[in-house]
Order: structure tokens, then sequence, then C-alpha cells
């Protein structure tokens, strides 16, 4: 026999709470407590699974407002340096969430640094590389101006000193915009190699 609707349950119980034979306090309490239970328990979970997409299935270990992150060169000179209003730090996966990250990296041989915005990030504590997600822009200073990427996910390997993408890039500087598909650039070099689909235009300077 399949089982009877929770809130036909809740009428015959109010029915009988009705009848002049009920006269236990004690017991009137509970048979409405009891009914309120049955009233919602078919009633869906809310879960926000925005935010549990952004932090994992565990819950943070830490939170922390108006973080940075560092990391270092073999000389001890700052390498990569990362700030967020707001981090959730997970230990046991020595990760970082970060939200509404910025970063600069420095290349101090020639005295150039990439700033680095996005809406999120994810930074691995051990291997100290950082994935931004959501609006990446990466900009640098060139002669006449800014070079600036611009893609929606970026991969930042600290140590090797570069930088991944598979997904569609834009670049824009000085008399020029580029599209392509993919992306690998190596900082210390400052070489950029596009990938697929690539894609120019170029103004004719008089």
């Amino acid at each position: 026999m399949a089982p009877e609707n929770p809130r036909n349950l809740l009428l015959r119980v109010l029915d009988f709470l009705a009848r002049p034979a009920i006269r236990n306090p004690a017991l009137l309490i509970a048979v409405v407590a009891l009914g309120f239970l049955l009233w919602h328990s078919d009633e869906p979970t809310t879960v926000d699974t925005d935010a549990m997409e952004l932090r994992g299935a565990s819950e943070p270990d830490t939170f922390i407002n108006d973080g940075e992150f560092r990391s270092f060169d073999t000389q001890g000179r700052p390498k990569l340096v990362a700030s967020s209003p707001r981090t959730e730090q997970f230990d046991d996966r020595r990760q970082a969430v970060l939200e509404a990250p910025d970063a600069t990296l420095y290349d101090h041989e020639a005295n150039l640094r990439w700033l680095l915005d996005a809406d999120h990030g994810l930074y691995h504590m051990d291997t100290e590389v950082m994935e931004l997600e959501g609006n990446v822009v990466v900009t640098r200073s060139v002669e006449g101006g800014n070079a600036v990427l611009l893609t929606e996910y970026l991969r930042i390997d600290n140590p090797a000193g570069r930088a991944t993408t598979d997904r569609p890039v834009t670049l824009k500087s000085p008399g020029s915009i580029t599209h392509a598909r993919g992306m690998t650039g190596w900082f210390d070099e400052r070489v950029l190699e596009l990938e697929n689909s690539v894609e120019g235009i170029y103004e004719t300077r008089q």
C-alpha cells in the first residue's frame, strides 16, 4: 500500500485533536510537533551550489579578509604577489580560493611586471600554481601604451614562469588586435605562442 500523503495525515491528526477525549497537554504538544514535522518532511532542501562550486565539497578551515600570497625567486625577490578581499583556505588540500583576485608578476632582470585581475582564483600553495577564471585581464606596459590579454581562464605556473590556457584569447596592443584559441606564454623570455585560429587586425601607420 502506498504511503499516505503527509498533508492528509496532518489533517487526520488535527481532526483527532478536535475530539473531546484529548485532554493531556503533553500529548497535545507531542502530536502537534509530529504534525509539523510531517508537514515539512516533503519540502525540497535548498543548496547554495554557487558557493559549493567555489569552495569545493568541504568547508574551508580559514577565512581571510584582505589576504596576500607571495612567491619568491631563488634570490629571495618577490616573483608573484596576489591579493584578494576574501580568501577561503583549505589546509588539507593546501589550496586557497580567492574572490576577485589581483596579482602582480615580476621580471626583475628586465624591470617588467604584469598585472592580473579575475573574478575567481585558486592558489595551490605547495606548487605555487595559480588558476584564474572569469574575466581574466593581464596588462603590461609597452612602448606607446599597454599590452592587454583577455581570456576566461589562465593557469600560471609560477616556478616555471609559464602561463597557459586552452580558451579563446584576445591580445590588444598599440596598433593591433589579435584573436586566437589557446596560448602559452613564458614570462621571463617574454615569448607568447598562439595555438589555433589566429586572426590579427593591424593599424597601418602613416
